[in-house]
């Protein structure tokens, strides 16, 4: 890998103008603007399908130039502390994450004129120490996960010390004097870091609660709408600033005594929880702009960067329409690419562990991709990650390189090399089909919808989803639920869908949050901390906010397994008036729907993750379910959130929840939801040039979802 980037944004419309900032070693790029269709090489497939677009790109050459990353974060105060000949008292509450960290950990940095003169914190060996320029002071063990109460003194003589006590009144005093602070005449303050020239360095894992300056300041670490800004509750000066989105509104040493909602009980979560790790906004510098043509059509496009030295990398986008220029819609799940955009859990030993436990054999190996090798050693994060001190991540953000969200992407976790595409590189199997049977569609992405809402949607016959939209936020439910109860027509196209809640940070709009509570999970949060800064809300599940997927799309989140896939056994009529065009000139081979080889996950149109109608969470009496996969492996495992009491029915082999159902779901207003109930579903769609069983069910439901204002299984009025 010699070159990477990434756009200020994952959609834009016509005429916006597209930020890109690049680094490479080589000493110069081109680039173009390109169309992508499909980027998946899969012999079953119609191959990779690239084309190029005319811009002002075309026969240009820009510098090249490496532009680093600067992870970790950390509040800086904007306001110097205090002037010459006055005393200081700084305190504050204290747990450290990590003890021992591969650098040493500075909780809280004094500066005077841009260079660190104090500095208390934890060295590599997981010993306090307070520095004072060049004087260094080690102190006691530090005991991870304990509270301490902190106070540091500075005195007009320069002379420095510390008190650190913890709740079982265990006292530690670390003094220093001749330090060089006398005449000083300002200081500067950085919570979770040591200053440097140009930045930060040395940062701690941890939280700190609460933290006072005696007579001028008490700063806000809690619930707040703006997550960047640290006010000073006893006025408007000393104002801080959060640098790379730290968790913040965390639960204190005393934890949750009044409620376990913080904008109900603030004061118990007056904490911030620091990450070395933490990275919101990379800085780096645009090394092109592009104003996208006014006339170019609603699609997926990247621009393609090839470096000097012949290495590429190709920064997707959506291009979606100021108003509707076709009869349906797709939706590309951005937030989910987000989600999974520098995952590499599979590069943890515990991972493949847990994957050789469940019966697979040959577990893939992480490394398969041309940008993962920069992922780990840049230390970048997915949702699906831990912290470098095992917390878990929960914000993301698209102001960085997102390596994961490429057309050629290959997921570790499924199946391994050629079958292994996922997220975006599978949603183009979506794309690149809908070309081939000459449907027209814009395309959109989750951030639209989110902004736009019904707005957006109201305006298509017909909707598609994505391979895997996990990630959807409050007004995207509510979008979702208002076109279908005013007649709108949803093709569901994947699996483990609307599962997560999501939001978003309201002060510059590029994070997204989640809380994983319940269900399948990678990590959790800490007790009490359910709900989401950026807007307050519960997080976890939506079905535990009383919005299971099946109220929505007839179908939710059953199992997850990474072996292999199974085919569907259709289970109705196929010539029942109420369903007989979605099986008009379809061959089935032994009454089985995708009974083949895929280009996602091995062979069978049902995997990876799967769905399943459920009537007492939602799904309609009416519904029909046309097909249903069972007899999957012990590798798919049942939502841990279906399990009430352990009766030893949890896999593939032995509950019958674990299951993938096709269903044609009637909404009011002759509106409807066809829904595939699994994420391998894309994979089957472009296999024999189109020419399959699944490619003809998906297209004769397309077909009557455009042009049938009455459709045969919603033949009764529905208001």
């Amino acid at each position: 890998m010699n070159v990477i980037g990434y756009t200020d944004r994952l959609t834009y419309r016509a005429g916006n103008e597209v930020h890109c900032r690049i680094s490479t070693t080589a000493d110069s790029f081109t680039a173009r603007l390109v169309r992508l269709l499909n980027g998946d090489p899969h012999p079953l497939g119609p191959g990779i399908d690239i084309r190029p677009v005319p811009s002002r790109l075309d026969g240009l050459s820009f510098p090249g130039r490496v532009q680093a990353l600067h992870a970790g974060s950390h509040v800086v105060i904007e306001e110097s502390l205090v002037a010459a000949g006055a005393d200081l008292e700084l305190s504050w509450w204290a747990r450290p994450t990590l003890a021992r960290a591969s650098h040493d950990q500075a909780m809280v940095t004094l500066t005077y004129a841009d260079r660190s003169v104090v500095v208390l914190g934890i060295d590599s060996d997981g010993r306090w120490r307070l520095d004072g320029d060049t004087l260094g002071i080690p102190g006691a063990p530090v005991d991870p996960l304990r509270w301490y109460e902190i106070t540091l003194r500075v005195a007009t003589s320069g002379s420095v010390s510390v008190t650190i006590s913890t709740e079982q009144r265990d006292t530690e005093s670390l003094t220093a004097t001749a330090l060089p602070l006398a005449g000083a005449d300002r200081l500067g303050l950085v919570f979770a870091a040591r200053a440097v020239e140009n930045g930060c360095t040395d940062h701690f894992n941890g939280r700190i609660e609460s933290p006072r300056l005696a007579g001028l300041a008490a700063w806000d670490f809690g619930p707040t709408d703006r997550p960047r800004t640290v006010d000073n509750r006893l006025g408007s000066a000393f104002q801080g600033r959060a640098v790379n989105f730290p968790l913040r509104a965390c639960l204190g040493h005393r934890g949750a005594g009044d409620d376990a909602d913080p904008r109900l009980s603030p004061e118990s979560y007056q904490a911030i929880h620091f990450h070395d790790d933490d990275l919101d906004d990379a800085l780096w510098q645009d090394d092109l702009v592009l104003a996208l043509p006014h006339e170019l059509p609603s699609a997926v496009y990247g621009v393609e960067v090839t470096a000097a030295d012949g290495t590429t990398d190709t920064l997707p986008f959506v291009v979606a329409p100021t108003a509707a220029t076709a009869p349906a819609l797709l939706v590309l799940p951005t937030f989910s690419y987000l989600a999974y955009s520098c995952e590499h859990v599979m590069a943890d030993p515990g991972a493949r562990a847990y994957l050789e436990g469940v019966g697979i054999t040959d577990v893939p190996a992480f490394g398969g991709n041309r940008h993962d090798r920069y992922l780990l050693e840049n230390g970048l994060r997915s949702l699906y990650d831990v912290h470098t001190d095992l917390t878990g991540v929960c914000f993301t953000s698209t102001r960085k390189p997102l390596p994961n969200i490429r057309h050629d992407h290959r997921w570790a976790a499924v199946a391994g090399g050629a079958t292994s595409a996922h997220q975006f590189s599978a949603d183009l199997h979506i794309v690149a089909w809908l070309v081939q049977q000459g449907f027209d569609v814009d395309v959109a992405a989750d951030e639209d919808v989110h902004e736009r809402g019904l707005d957006l949607l109201g305006q298509y016959r017909v909707v598609l989803t994505g391979s895997h939209p996990e990630y959807p936020t409050t007004p995207m439910l509510r979008a979702y639920e208002s076109y279908l109860d005013g007649g709108g027509r949803l093709m569901y196209l994947g699996g483990n869908g609307f599962y997560w809640v999501t939001s978003i940070d309201p002060e510059e709009g590029h994070t997204i949050e989640i809380r994983r509570t319940a269900g399948i999970r990678a990590w959790q949060p800490e007790p009490g901390e359910w709900h989401h800064l950026t807007t307050g809300e519960l997080g976890g599940l939506w079905r535990t906010r009383g919005i299971p997927p099946q109220r929505i799309v007839g179908v939710g989140m059953a199992s997850q397994g990474f072996d292999t896939n199974r085919p569907y056994d259709v289970l109705v009529d196929v010539e029942d008036p109420r369903c007989a065009f979605v099986f008009d000139g379809v061959e089935l081979v032994d009454g089985r729907l995708g009974e083949f080889d895929s280009m996602v996950n091995g062979r069978g149109a049902a995997g990876v993750e799967i769905d399943r109608a459920d009537h007492a969470l939602g799904t309609s009496p009416d519904a029909l379910v046309l097909a249903s996969a069972t007899g999957f492996s012990r590798a798919y495992g049942l939502d841990p959130i279906e399990v009430a009491l352990p009766d030893g029915c949890y896999d593939g082999t032995t509950s019958d929840k674990v299951r993938a159902d096709l269903v044609l779901e009637p909404k009011p207003r002759q509106g409807a939801v066809f829904a595939t109930s699994s994420i391998a579903w894309s994979g089957s769609l472009l296999v024999n040039g189109g020419d399959n069983n699944v490619s003809r069910v998906t297209r004769n439901v397309l077909d009557a979802f455009l042009t049938q204002d009455v459709l045969p299984f919603n033949r009764a009025p529905r208001d």
